[in-house]
């Protein structure tokens, strides 16, 4: 029985990768075998593979033209994603925003390390908000149900591949649209011992060098999905081959740039990162047999719908803001000036009262100086989510006051704030008032999913 055969909406995936050819390399087989099966797929590639370098001789010129070599890799993935199947692919950024190759060199453990350059428009260049916003659109415009990307090893480390691991993870958490269930490419140990053992049938025959360490890093989390691609491997074959200027192909075996050789294994191996878990029933006999096992495909899409079963607009999360900047703080002066100069003049207003012969003062204009403060620094704390520009509005406040009690520097104003226990109050109160706001945690609201 086919995955699909109890649902009725068809399903939609979304692979983030970093660059052309990773998509094919990693999840190749699974993205075949979705697209048989009849899912929605998207391939999502961070970057054009500016930094690659380049295998055949007739071609060695584009190393270094990363203009060049972007074009032939738009051609190559182009022709990689017919090969597969998919009719939707996508660069990160679009029309809007270019994200280039960061480059990578090889650490002395045989692990993928930054490059010490890079150019300024690099995908590690970048904030991680950025990068994560524009992921955050395409899974908004898509609605995926599932989403793949690599795992926070990067696989063998590369720096791209770790970057687009961070920012779809912060993109499924800040985008609008609920994705069902996050999955990281994750290698078993013992698989990646397969993939570049050279004494398997067939390897000698490639050309191929052995690998004399395993660039592969070990597994982050525990190894739930084993995809079954022994189906479509002629497919992931044909993709690999469209890769023509960083992959060869020889028989069921490939290579990159460096010549060393790797099996195209029957299987391509997840791990579960956020999102609808896999059951303990269908782990007890090892890893399930695809990634949408458990996973409930209308339950997920139904968020798009209103109770009265018309579709409803997609409300995208307010994102977590960036560090206060230079308007947060001149916000917090400018509102600070406005509050201390009323608050100074208001403080002082009371009326008395005579209650039983006894009379009562009621110092209202205190109250009502301190209540604007309060709102006017609780709207500095709710509007960046950081108590900085909140206590630097505080600290004008009691400046403010202080200058306005001074009557050397302005004459009269001590008039205005005086030696009272009113005015010792207004001057102490605005830090008072800061410093309990200060303790009190704040989150912008979501919208509704």
């Amino acid at each position: 029985m086919s995955t699909q055969d109890h649902m009725t909406v068809v399903p939609r995936i979304l692979f983030v990768h970093a660059h052309p050819d990773d998509e094919t390399i990693t999840t190749g087989g699974t993205i075949a075998a979705l697209v048989g099966e009849g899912a929605q797929v998207t391939v999502l590639s961070a970057t054009r593979g500016e930094a690659g370098e380049v295998i055949p001789a007739d071609l060695k010129g584009l190393e270094g033209d990363r203009a060049g070599l972007a074009r032939v890799r738009e051609a190559e993935i182009a022709e990689a994603m017919a090969a597969l199947g998919v009719s939707e692919h996508l660069f990160l950024g679009g029309s809007a925003h270019t994200f280039e190759d960061s480059g990578m060199e090889w650490g002395v453990d045989g692990h993928a390390v930054a490059a010490s350059t890079m150019p300024a428009n690099a995908l590690c260049a970048a904030e991680l908000s950025t990068v994560a916003d524009y992921i955050a659109a395409v899974i908004d415009e898509t609605r995926p149900h599932a989403v793949l990307t690599y795992a926070a090893n990067g696989g063998y480390g590369h720096p791209d591949h770790v970057r687009v691991h961070e920012a779809t993870v912060t993109a499924v958490g800040t985008a609008g649209w609920r994705t069902g269930r996050l999955l990281f490419v994750d290698v078993p140990a013992e698989v990646a011992h397969e993939t570049f053992d050279a004494d398997q049938p067939g390897f000698a025959d490639t050309g191929f060098a052995p690998a004399k360490t395993i660039p592969t890093k070990p597994p982050v989390n525990e190894i739930v999905v084993a995809q079954d691609i022994s189906p479509v491997l002629g497919a992931k074959r044909a993709a690999l081959a469209a890769h023509h200027t960083q992959v060869s192909v020889s028989g069921g075996f490939f290579a990159l740039s460096n010549g060393i050789g790797m099996k195209i294994v029957d299987h391509e191996y997840y791990s579960i990162g956020v999102g609808a878990p896999i059951s303990e029933q269908k782990l007890a006999a090892g890893p399930a047999p695809h990634v949408l096992t458990d996973l409930d495909i209308d339950a997920c899409d139904a968020q798009t719908r209103s109770v009265s079963g018309t579709a409803a607009p997609l409300r995208r999360r307010r994102r977590e803001p960036k560090k206060p900047g230079f308007f947060a703080y001149a916000h917090a002066v400018v509102l600070a000036v406005l509050i201390g100069f009323l608050g100074a003049m208001q403080h002082m207003n009371v009326s008395v009262f005579d209650l039983w012969g006894a009379t009562v003062i009621l110092p209202w204009g205190l109250a009502l100086a301190l209540l604007l403060t309060a709102c006017g620094l609780w709207h500095l704390k709710t509007m960046y989510l950081s108590s900085t520009p909140m206590l630097i509005g505080a600290f004008v406040i009691v400046i403010i006051s202080y200058v306005l009690g001074q009557p050397q520097w302005l004459p009269g104003s001590d008039i205005i704030v005086t030696g009272t226990l009113r005015s010792a109050a207004w001057l102490i109160g605005p830090m008072l008032i800061a410093a309990v706001l200060a303790f009190i945690k704040v989150r912008r609201p979501e919208a509704a999913r």
